[in-house]
């Protein structure tokens, strides 16, 4: 009965951590990608791993009683098992995979559902079709979470603890009579050392993460049919994963359970690729051309493989007939994009394929084989306006455990606001930085642009609305991505703008609170026009609209006299020829 209660869902054991030095697992499971298991089922004959930094695993003479081999299989959830489509009972499953085991209990043909989103890898629950209890509707499935247990966190460091507590209804059988088990799981992840595993069949892998799983589970017996209680069971255990980024779509390497008390290991199994295939196709100069393409990259993205970070599995430069190839990859769902050489091709947008510059309306390429054809046009954005406004920032990520961290090769896109309409894209450096020169100036209907930060996997929610009026240049303007979202580095107030020319045009105090002071200095007689805006592009008030002798002059301004609220301005300053911009803030 203990095995019984115990819910033993071995695919939670696919759980990502890195720590510093940088050593990531990240992959999460793909749609479409099979993993093969080798199994050991016999106690006490596998060792228990050490823990701590710049270990030496070694497994080589280890499992020698690997009799069964098995494979996890991931699909979509909707697909029909034995006729029937189980995703029902999960609506906001993303994810569903098969898997066997020789421990003859639950989590032997189990089909288990989950979500995959900004957070890592949510386990909704399964049902098991060896232990189908009636046909009547929930006693067909062996397990439902609630609240839905975190499985794969999108990024620990090494040293760092991540608890989870979860509750789960499990119908099953006991000597041939229904149950119903009402548990609670409590789990303490940490990854607790690092360092070079040599596996089973004597592959060796260096940067392999070890994670610990502390495992505590509560679980009340009830007989299905009567409701009637039966029994209490409560069951402690040690899950150990070794982990690392690996091309056959998981970080998992080794799995091993251990008892409570960490002196053996009652079974394990470790992972082996299956079904390679490969995605190839031709790019053209731009749509509808016959013209090949052949300076640039083509890039493969693992479909929600990543939410961490800019997660290029693999580049293949394109060959003399504007060919890429991406050979040996496993089966599953990808994306692929090209970056041509902007020196030959200016104003050229990462195209993705699907023939689109946005990687969310790009088409997954599915691979089962060997999947041909796949040609790409690229699509441009209008030239640079030489007239228009600079904008430099910096990328970097919000993670909690990782800020500030620099992202290379992220595509920043800037857009008009509304209609969406890309005008211009670059690449964030070696050190995360970028510089978008010359942006036109906005006319209406356009009230402002949005800035979008393109990473494949990361599904971002928001984008940052900015301004852009002729002769501006905004300086600083840093971002941190999350999960789900962009936002400027706390540690700036709002925006920091420099201008072409500095001491023509200044405020403070800037952030005010009742009145700021704006400053213009003309080094000669000029006609003089200054306004100022809202956000919306509309004029709230001409400050002034005169000729001005050279020198300083200064003005007093604050909205709440104008009976508008609060917030951010824009100060437009026209003198001669000379135009300046600059953001206020009433507080």
């Amino acid at each position: 009965m203990k095995k019984i209660a115990t819910i033993l869902f071995l695919s939670s054991s696919l759980m990502s951590f890195a720590q510093a030095p940088i050593i990531e697992a990240t992959y999460l499971p793909v749609r479409g990608t099979s993993i093969k298991e080798v199994w050991d089922k016999v106690p006490n004959t596998i060792t228990v791993p050490d823990t701590g930094i710049n270990k030496i695993w070694n497994y080589s003479n280890e499992f020698i009683n690997g009799v069964d081999t098995f494979t996890i299989k991931t699909f979509h959830p909707d697909t029909l098992v034995n006729g029937l489509s189980f995703g029902q009972y999960f609506p906001t499953a993303t994810h569903a995979s098969y898997l066997r085991s020789p421990l003859n209990n639950l989590t032997d043909s189990l089909y288990s559902y989950y979500i995959i989103d900004a957070d890592g890898l949510h386990m909704l629950g399964g049902f098991n079709i060896r232990a189908q209890t009636s046909n009547q509707v929930g006693y067909d499935t062996t397990a439902i979470i609630t609240p839905s247990e975190l499985m794969t966190p999108a990024l620990v460091t090494y040293g760092m603890e991540r608890n989870d507590t979860s509750r789960y209804v499990t119908y099953g059988k006991y000597n041939n009579i229904p149950i119903k088990i009402r548990g609670t799981k409590t789990k303490v992840m940490k990854g607790v050392g690092y360092g070079t595993l040599t596996m089973p069949n004597g592959a060796i892998f260096n940067n392999v993460l070890l994670a610990r799983q502390t495992i505590h589970t509560v679980d009340s017996v009830f007989a299905a049919g009567s409701n009637t209680f039966m029994t209490v069971l409560v069951s402690d255990y040690i899950d150990y994963s070794f982990l690392r980024n690996n091309t056959f779509g998981s970080s998992y390497l080794m799995y091993l359970n251990a008892n409570s008390g960490n002196t053996l290991i009652n079974y394990g199994w470790y992972t082996l690729p299956v079904d390679f295939g490969s995605i190839s196709g031709t790019v053209y100069e731009s749509a509808g051309s016959t013209t090949p393409t052949t300076n640039g990259e083509a890039l493969l993205y693992r479909e929600n493989s990543n939410f961490a970070k800019n997660d290029i599995l693999d580049r293949s430069i394109l060959d003399g007939s504007g060919n890429y190839l991406f050979d040996s990859i496993p089966y599953g769902e990808y994306r692929v994009a090209i970056r041509a050489d902007s020196a030959s091709h200016p104003n050229v947008f990462t195209t993705y394929y699907g023939d689109t510059s946005n990687w969310l309306d790009a088409t997954p390429i599915i691979t089962t084989t060997n999947s041909s054809g796949n040609d790409i046009y690229l699509q441009y954005h209008p030239a640079p306006d030489p007239n228009g406004g600079e904008i430099q920032g910096h990328i970097g990520l919000d993670l909690s455990i990782r800020i500030g961290e620099p992202i290379p090769g992220i595509d920043i896109v800037v857009k008009k606001n509304p209609g969406g309409i890309a005008v211009q894209e670059v690449t964030t450096d070696a050190n995360g930085d970028f510089s978008l020169q010359e942006l036109p100036p906005l006319v209406a209907p356009f009230t402002n642009y949005d800035l979008f930060v393109d990473i494949p996997g990361l599904h971002m929610s928001g984008t940052y609305d900015i301004i852009v009026i002729s002769g501006t240049v905004v300086n600083s303007l840093d971002f941190t991505v999350g999960t789900d979202s962009i936002h400027p580095n706390s540690e700036f107030v709002g925006i920091k703008e420099h201008y072409k020319n500095d001491n023509l045009l200044g405020a403070y105090p800037n952030p005010y609170s009742s009145n700021t002071v704006i400053k213009v200095n003309l080094s000669e007689k000029s006609d003089v026009l200054l306004e100022v805006y809202n956000l919306l592009g509309e004029k709230i008030k001409t400050i002034d609209n005169t000729q001005k002798p050279s020198g300083i002059h200064y003005y007093n301004f604050n909205a709440k006299s104008l009976n508008f609220p609060a917030g951010v301005y824009i100060v437009k300053l026209s003198a001669g020829n000379k135009t300046s911009v600059l953001k206020i803030i009433e507080q």
